[in-house]
């Protein structure tokens, strides 16, 4: 039994290293690899011989969405047309090319007491917000999700030889910002604006309890929130010394994941095969749209008594219903030699209940994974492995209730997703 003096120096340590995080977490992996499944995991290279291990990688990830054609693109409630206007929608989601380093640390080889850092950093840009299309079709999960640089710290410890637990924190993070503009026209007079933002971290915790070969884990909801409060003047008009002012905030949840509870388990059915599986379930009921919301926009202050007599109006948010989903998975890992080959199945269901049919146009086809992986051990006590994903989005067909509407008469959406990555783990000794 773990005595309660070396629970608290443990529990000290960890706190040490969390003071050290910043940034936002890495997605979560497959029941192949279970890099984030549990943070109570163990690096199968660690020993009391060599208790650290350092793991880079490169990851790459494209996303390939047919364009939209022919349909309604712009109206009277979004333009200054009067008639609705036919376009095409060209889907070109950004590609992702990104670094990967993982490390963990084996503090106590009696418990197995470790403690891991994973990172997640973009190359082609080192993070991009984008809050995506508010009317017109938008895949919502795939535009900016994986532009974003990513964090997590893990600990865990066995309390037995059958138990294990484990706790870990992802860094979340919110951003407001405000702008003050003020725009002149005629000589002698300049325009001027002052922009300022702010970034508040925030913890998100995670946890596991190992039995044997079950785990159960829970992660908690992380959302990038993003809020705009806009002042804009504009005096345009040559010897008027009074302008209109407009003033509007604006929200937006850029990245959201939900709460997420997870069990997951292996079976070793030969000394060749071992089977592996998992279930979630994500609690996407609480989705935010990412769409930059306007809200309560005023215009006053205007030249003459009365030239302000109007209102303006505030965005109409894309309706949607999002709902809780459970997400299945499976694997197969085969030994061959001192090589492990992995094979794995995922489904994820679209979080929406019900297609866009009226406002708004925010699409989320289910989806099918094929999950590749081999592990190459060396003599020198490394690892080198490559990893290949390919899904499917699952064609849907949309109808719009009005013709007249943004994304009317109808269309058809569906995608492929690609990934490929690379990674050597590298053990050290004390």
């Amino acid at each position: 039994m773990v005595g309660l003096g070396e629970v608290v120096e443990k529990s000290l340590i960890l706190l040490i290293a969390l003071s050290l995080c910043i940034s936002v977490p890495q997605s979560r992996a497959s029941v192949l690899t279970g890099e984030l499944s549990a943070p109570s995991s163990v690096h199968s290279l660690l020993t009391r011989e060599k208790s650290l291990t350092v793991e880079f990688g490169v990851e790459y990830r494209h996303t390939a969405l047919p364009d939209i054609n022919n349909i309604v693109v712009s109206n009277s409630h979004t333009s200054f047309q009067n008639t609705p206007v036919t376009g095409n929608i060209a889907n070109n989601y950004p590609d992702t090319f990104a670094q990967t380093l993982k490390a963990q640390m084996l503090l106590d080889p009696d418990y197995r007491f470790t403690v891991s850092l994973k990172t997640y950093l973009p190359l082609n840009s080192m993070t991009e917000f984008d809050t995506g299309n508010m009317y017109q079709p938008e895949f919502v999960l795939y535009r900016a999700e994986s532009q974003r640089p990513r964090i997590l710290l893990a600990s865990g410890l066995d309390l037995n030889p059958d138990w294990r637990v484990g706790i870990g924190f992802d860094v979340g993070f919110s951003v407001s910002a405000q702008a003050n503009v003020l725009l002149q026209s005629g000589d002698g007079n300049y325009s001027d604006q002052r922009l300022n933002a702010r970034v508040k971290p925030s913890l998100i915790p995670q946890a596991s309890v190992d039995y044997r070969n079950f785990t159960f884990a829970v992660r908690g909801e992380n959302k990038t929130k993003f809020d705009l409060t806009t002042n804009a003047s504009a005096a345009v008009l040559s010897g008027l010394k009074a302008g209109p002012n407009f003033a509007y905030t604006t929200e937006s949840s850029i990245f959201y994941q939900p709460w997420e509870l997870e069990v997951s388990g292996k079976h070793v059915i030969t000394d060749t095969y071992t089977a592996k599986w998992g279930l979630s379930y994500q609690l996407w009921s609480g989705y935010q749209a990412s769409a930059a919301v306007i809200q309560a926009p005023t215009l006053d202050q205007c030249p003459t008594p009365g030239s302000c007599n109007l209102s303006l109006s505030s965005s109409q948010p894309p309706s949607f219903k999002a709902r809780n989903l459970l997400v299945p998975e499976v694997g197969v890992e085969m030994l061959k030699g001192n090589n492990r080959y992995q094979v794995g199945y995922r489904y994820k269901d679209s979080i929406f209940s019900d297609l866009p049919t009226a406002n708004g146009n925010y699409l989320d086809p289910p989806r099918h994974d094929l999950l590749l992986g081999v592990v190459f051990p060396t003599r020198k006590g490394w690892e080198w492995s490559v990893n290949a994903t390919v899904s499917r989005l699952v064609s849907q067909t949309v109808v719009k209730s009005d013709s007249s509407e943004i994304g009317g008469p109808g269309y058809t959406a569906s995608g492929w997703l690609y990934g490929a990555g690379m990674n050597v783990a590298i053990p050290f000794k004390d």
